[in-house]
């Protein structure tokens, strides 16, 4: 549902994938939706459209029509995955007969689209997992109060089982992908990539300071991307009021999500001095942030089967930036960032050990920089040559 120019979350791959693959050779034609992620807004340009036909470096876009809401509740989730299954199936008409089908999936739904046109088309189908919803949902408590999670468990199980190819983006997300029945010459470890030569080149120094007339004599502890429920950015909030005094460090919440408006009235009981939010970055501010930060800040819930990894952590790798996590010690960032020695690593809501970490960061430079240069090191085999040339040469074979 998510395709250039949303540069965020699935997007960046969704889109990235097609790109490449054209420019590979391949004939290469896209059913997607308006952009609108991830403020959760479409242009004004795309509002009351149904359809709209596109062409971005010899892809062949496909719009349709999806209902967006301000704030994207369970519900209206729901409803918007209705309203793109309609216009996604026009459009899968509007393309023609395709060799192989390949969806980047976190709804169901949008599997069992792509299977009635691999029947229909007798197309090779490959879905490429960059969440599982029903574990997410489920975690979240999104769904506690509908019917249909049992439905959506036997219909995921369905529609893997008869796909050609089912991957995910990590070890613990292809596992899950294995016990949910799928054979395993069918199941692919296809983890997200990044141009780290591009990556790694960042923007003006000094650029974000002085835009958002942030300090220039502290060093910024930002978060930046998605604000959901997932991330339990309290945690971050609450390190700014515990180093409210210290006059070294100030704290930064950048992107826009489900959670921000909680967030802002949690914050502002607190009235801190060193605490700000900001908005989504475009990718040029996003680029002149990574030169202005010093400390790029992670988190995620404690929640049961916590297998992924945000893609934009290989971008911050290649860019030699420091992460700090905070995470569950059983999910599979945690275990990924901390036994590669690639991030300050601490267990969810623990401050103790968060005030450790952050004592590293005021009074440790050389420790610090060791652990950027393990990372650097780290994101060289998710180069996006390395990864998708083999993910086309696998397509080729199938």
């Amino acid at each position: 549902m998510v395709f250039y120019p949303d540069h965020s979350g699935i997007a960046l791959y969704s889109s990235d994938f097609a790109f490449y693959a054209a420019s590979k050779g391949h004939k290469v034609s896209v059913v997607t939706g308006f952009p609108y992620y991830p403020n959760w807004k479409k242009r004004p340009s795309d509002k009351g459209v149904l359809f709209r036909k596109e062409k971005v470096e010899k892809v062949q876009i496909l719009r349709g029509y999806l209902y967006v809401p301000e704030r994207p509740r369970t519900y209206k989730r729901i409803i918007q995955e209705i309203t793109f299954l309609f216009s996604g199936f026009i459009n899968f008409f509007r393309v023609g007969k395709p060799d192989v089908i390949v969806l980047f999936t976190t709804p169901v739904s949008l599997g069992l689209m792509g299977w009635i046109f691999k029947n229909m088309f007798r197309a090779k189908l490959v879905i490429n997992v960059q969440d599982f919803q029903v574990e997410a949902a489920e975690s979240l408590g999104m769904l506690s109060r509908f019917s249909f999670l049992g439905t959506l468990v036997n219909l995921e199980k369905f529609i893997y089982k008869r796909t050609n190819l089912v991957s995910s983006i990590s070890d613990s997300m292809v596992d899950i992908i294995r016990k949910k029945g799928v054979k395993e010459e069918k199941v692919y470890y296809w983890p997200n990539w990044i141009e780290v030569k591009e990556a790694a080149v960042l923007g003006e120094k000094g650029a974000f300071r002085k835009k958002y007339k942030l300090p220039e004599d502290k060093k910024i502890v930002a978060y930046a991307g998605n604000v959901g429920l997932k991330q339990g950015l309290s945690t971050l909030i609450d390190l700014a009021e515990k180093y409210k005094e210290n006059d070294q460090l100030y704290f930064l919440i950048i992107g826009e999500g489900g959670d921000l408006d909680n967030l802002k009235q949690y914050a502002a009981k607190k009235k801190l001095p060193n605490f700000r939010f900001l908005p989504f970055l475009n990718s040029l501010e996003y680029k002149e942030m990574l030169a202005d930060v010093e400390v790029i800040y992670i988190s995620q819930k404690k929640i049961p089967k916590d297998v992924y990894f945000p893609s934009k952590l290989l971008g911050l790798m290649a860019a030699s930036k420091l992460i700090f996590l905070s995470a569950d010690s059983n999910s599979e960032l945690y275990r990924v960032l901390k036994n590669n020695d690639i991030a300050l690593v601490t267990d969810f809501g623990d401050y103790e050990q968060i005030a450790e970490a952050m004592e590293l960061v005021l009074n440790n430079p050389e420790k610090l920089n060791k652990i950027k240069e393990n990372a650097f090191t780290f994101v060289q085999r998710f180069d996006r040559r390395v990864v998708l040339d083999k993910v086309l040469e696998k397509l080729s074979n199938l």
